[in-house]
């Protein structure tokens, strides 16, 4: 391509080659997306908004010869749509020598992709100039740690080569084990040529006028591979220096300059929505498109939402109607058009006093499933307009469950206050129940206290009922994570699970209805719950705790919250038992007592 072609049409064929390259090549295909550039098409300093100017005469690490200067157009410029970086042979802060060195840091900082340059180096004896990126956030440490990529460096003493060079903290220039190539031509001087890396999580390809000539493998560790992280572009000419001053500088050459005609960085353009997958009629939520420069938007809502801010940008707030629907964008990035949309689904705002969870008499179990790997059983079935649940446990400790999902989830914020009503005869004294809710991005309510039922086993129909006010927190494995109130969407019922289990055991229960209420259920609502039949004194107890029954003990077992077992009490033969309490943390606790026909009963207990 002829220098003498005039700046417009050289700029269209260049764009024309570019997006050809984009489609025809194998080689950075994924990286389709102008997602930032510098075309240089105006005149001044250098755009404040993508470069700032470093200053400085302190040799850099290198023992240059310049001082950096900051805004100074002798130095750099943007004239004839190029940028002009020049070193002077002039007095200046202490320095012989002039010279600009621009970086985009905290304007233009990326993680892989293609980083492409096209520009016309300086030659001469002493000259140095380098386009090249650092770290941004420096999180492996100092130099040569978090890394560096060298895209092009010329040294005016051997004007036949160009190089690219990658270094690390076992691979860099300070000892001598840096890895880099080389290309070599004869008019770097007096041409422009395209210089880029094409940077992905596998390897840092080194490219001249679309030819590469080296590639950086990744090899796993931080120490060789420190690029999993964000760098930013820096442009400057040196003067002398380690390398550019190793067969000394020509004075009587300067003024040099070095061209740059463009910088292009492409990303994939791998379009991606990101915003809320549930809305509620009439709700105002925020979308995110993935962000291109230059880009232009256009979104679309189902006709009954509305845009209310954002339309054209690669932001929306969208006021949500009644009806499901897709929301969706379409963006044109220099020429080519790539689409995304996403489906909202309309979450249930409960507009009664009571909520009931879940479809339990409608004969369907479609949206129960049992959720057990140790040979476990569950069958579920329609009896008398309730929930049968017939079980048959194997090993509790493997925690199997059933599960019962709502189509789509609900806003139980404002309905802290769940019931539920079920019955059992207990026949084979292994009915212990836990009920955990879960939401949209599966965080459940399994902080203590859980919500676990101490069971009335009469055969008849009784109320058990839990606050979830302040109590939507979850512990493992996301502890101290908060359980998202206003989209909850599953039910989790451990039946003869876990550390209050009894194995090899099959039984049955009744589930009528599952509610989630404003208030509580009023003392005319609900049956009477009875205590269990064991009496602890005192509680909370600080030193000692005395266990009493109607019934022989044999044996007693305390449990943690979470149902690991931390004390147990064998050959008691007797209804009242005093057991040291003091090395138990502060907390609290559940007492098993097991009676001479092997009948366990359980009940909670604080420690002080």
């Amino acid at each position: 391509m002829s220098e003498s072609t005039s700046k417009p049409a050289l700029r269209g064929l260049i764009l024309l080659l570019i997006l050809f390259s984009i489609q025809v090549s194998s080689g950075y295909a994924q990286f389709n997306a102008l997602v930032w550039s510098d075309e240089f098409d105006y005149t001044g300093l250098p755009s404040p908004a993508k470069w700032t100017c470093e200053e400085g005469g302190n040799g850099w690490g290198n023992n240059e010869l310049q001082y950096y200067t900051m805004n100074r157009s002798q130095n750099a410029r943007v004239e004839n749509g190029v940028l002009i970086i020049e070193a002077l042979k002039e007095s200046y802060n202490g320095k012989d020598y002039t010279s600009a060195r621009l970086i985009s840091s905290g304007k233009g900082d990326w993680l892989y992709g293609r980083f492409e340059i096209r520009a016309k180096v300086p030659g001469g004896k002493g000259t140095w100039p380098a386009i090249w990126m650092l770290p941004t956030d420096w999180a492996y440490g100092n130099w040569p740690a978090s890394g560096e990529i060298d895209i092009m460096e010329h040294v005016g003493y051997d004007p036949t080569h160009i190089f690219g060079t990658a270094h690390t903290q076992l691979y860099n220039g300070k000892i001598g084990t840096q890895k880099g190539g080389s290309a070599t031509g004869s008019d770097w001087e007096t041409a422009f040529h395209i210089y880029a890396i094409e940077w992905s999580p596998l390897k840092v390809d080194f490219i001249v006028d679309g030819t590469t000539y080296y590639t950086f493998n990744n090899e796993g560790s931080w120490d060789k591979w420190p690029f999993d992280k964000r760098f930013h572009f820096i442009l400057n000419l040196a003067v002398g220096g380690t390398w550019g001053g190793a067969q000394g500088v020509e004075s009587s050459i300067f003024p040099k300059r070095m061209e740059i005609d463009y910088v292009r960085v492409y990303q994939s353009a791998d379009l991606k929505i990101t915003g809320p997958a549930y809305l509620e009629p009439g709700q105002t939520a925020n979308y995110q498109a993935t962000k291109f420069t230059d880009a232009v938007y256009a979104w679309h809502v189902p006709d009954d939402a509305q845009i209310t801010a954002g339309a054209g940008t690669s932001e929306i707030t969208v006021k949500w109607g009644i009806i499901e629907g897709d929301i969706g964008v379409n963006a044109v990035i220099g020429g080519n058009t790539v689409t995304a949309s996403n489906f909202i689904k309309t979450a249930t705002l409960p507009t009664e006093n009571t909520f009931w969870f879940g479809n339990l008499t409608d004969g369907s179990v479609a949206d129960i499933a049992a959720n057990t790997s140790d040979g476990s059983t569950y069958e579920f079935s329609e009896s008398n307009e309730s929930l049968k649940v017939i079980y048959h446990i194997v090993n509790p400790a493997s925690w199997p469950k059933f599960e019962i999902s709502l189509p789509r989830p609900v806003n139980l914020k404002n309905y802290p206050y769940c019931s539920i009503n079920l019955k059992t005869n207990n026949l084979s004294h292994s009915v212990t129940i836990r009920f955990d809710f879960a939401d949209i991005n599966g965080v459940e309510t399994n902080t203590a206290p859980v919500f676990r039922p101490t069971l009335t086993a009469d055969g008849h129909f009784h109320n058990y009922q839990k606050n979830f006010t302040g109590s939507w927190l979850s512990s493992s494995p996301y502890a101290g994570q908060k359980v998202d109130s206003t989209r909850i969407i599953k039910l989790t019922t451990y039946v003869n699970s876990g550390a209050f289990g009894v194995a090899n055991k099959t039984d049955s229960l009744w589930i009528e209805s599952i509610r989630f209420m404003k208030s509580p259920l009023t003392s005319a609502d609900q049956a009477e719950i009875p205590e269990p039949g064991i009496r602890l004194f005192p509680n909370p107890a600080s030193d000692r705790l005395t266990i009493s029954t109607a019934e022989i003990i044999r044996e007693i077992t305390i449990f943690d919250i979470h149902g690991k077992q931390v004390k147990r009490i064998t050959a008691i033969n007797s209804q009242t038992s005093d057991i040291s309490v003091r090395d138990l943390a502060a907390g609290e606790y559940f007492v098993r007592t097991q009676n001479e026909m092997g009948r366990k009963s359980t009940v909670r207990f604080v420690k002080n």
